[in-house]
């Protein structure tokens, strides 16, 4: 067998050689006529960059213990705040929306008062007697904002005991909302 597949290498070895040597083109030195010519590659290139403006907001509410038996589908609204030229809010449902579907959920929608396409993201977290961050929840996608399109949350963002976990002393629960917007530019290099 050993030499059976040696015999059988060769042979596939001398087949694969005198296949490149058939197709092998040789180099050829350029031509003086070639090497002045017009025929000169023209390349161009451009970059599309990215630049991430972020500003946070922080949302007391008063007497948390009362705010939070809203009926589902009632919510509190921040004062409007601005984030990369645009303005923006914060909408908490202590109960949830009329689309939640669990149970001691509540819902969070960032609202943008955009009137043109704003790329953005946002996260929410909750600060302590102290101003520390308790717990911070998940980044969400990047949305494009406008008329048609002017908020963007969860249903179900948060479970209500882990928010309740971040109420103080006095009854009052601060939120603090960060809203980072994608402006992006295209910068062209010759």
């Amino acid at each position: 067998m050993g030499a059976n597949f040696n015999m059988k290498s060769k042979k596939r070895n001398n087949v694969l050689v005198s296949f490149f040597e058939r197709f092998r083109c040789p180099a050829k030195p350029p031509s003086k006529s070639m090497a002045h010519s017009s025929a000169v590659d023209n390349i161009t290139s451009s970059t599309a960059t990215a630049e991430e403006v972020t500003g946070s907001h922080l949302f007391k509410i008063e007497k948390f213990s009362v705010q939070k038996l809203h009926a589902k589908g009632r919510f509190l609204q921040s004062a409007t705040f601005n984030v990369g030229g645009h303005d923006w809010s914060l909408m908490y449902y202590p109960n949830g929306n009329e689309r939640s579907k669990k149970n001691g959920y509540a819902s969070m929608y960032i609202a943008g008062h955009a009137t043109d396409n704003v790329a953005a993201y946002w996260t929410c977290s909750c600060l302590n007697q102290n101003g520390k961050q308790l717990w911070k929840v998940r980044k969400s996608s990047i949305v494009t904002f406008n008329r048609a399109n002017n908020n963007w949350g969860y249903h179900d963002y948060i479970e209500k005991w882990l928010l309740e976990s971040g109420v103080r002393k006095d009854d009052s629960l601060v939120l603090k909302i960060t809203v980072t917007v994608v402006k992006e530019s295209l910068q062209k290099s010759v």
